[in-house]
């Protein structure tokens, strides 16, 4: 009984304060907000998160050196019961709908940020055979009037 109260007492500690580092550091939302959730294959979760920085982060941060992306937040499930639907969710804060939907500037800053196209593409198709299950949640704000 003891160990169940102290282990209850730390779960909600890290509730809360994972819950107020969230909110202190979220920005306001600027435009539209996409919810990427990732379900990785068994054990492939380091090599995923590898792949994704070294191939798929960058070009985000461009975007948001070039002011279309306001925020990138990625996450990972820290406290759950049962099993978690996803294994990282990457959040991305847009400017507006124009930014969210410049498919062919996406394009072009891959192929500058990447010169080996080949060897990109392999390593993007490798994270994609590694994520068993990917979704997306666009949102807007709602205003609290």
């Amino acid at each position: 009984m003891k160990s169940r109260t102290v282990f209850l007492i730390l779960a909600l500690a890290a509730v809360v304060l994972l819950s107020g580092r969230t909110r202190a550091q979220a920005p306001a939302a600027a435009g539209p907000v996409v919810d990427s959730y990732y379900k990785l294959a068994p054990g492939k979760t380091n090599e995923w998160l590898e792949l994704y920085r070294t191939q798929h982060l960058p070009i985000l941060k461009e975007r948001q050196k070039q002011g279309e992306i306001v925020d990138i937040v990625i996450y990972r499930p820290a406290l759950h019961q049962g099993a978690p639907p996803w294994d990282y969710k990457v959040t991305l804060v847009w400017r507006d709908f124009a930014a969210f939907g410049d498919s062919a500037g996406q394009e072009a800053i891959e192929r500058r940020l990447f010169p080996d196209w080949e060897a990109h593409q392999k390593a993007e198709r490798r994270r994609w055979e590694i994520t068993a299950h990917h979704w997306d949640d666009l949102m807007v704000e709602v205003k609290d009037e």
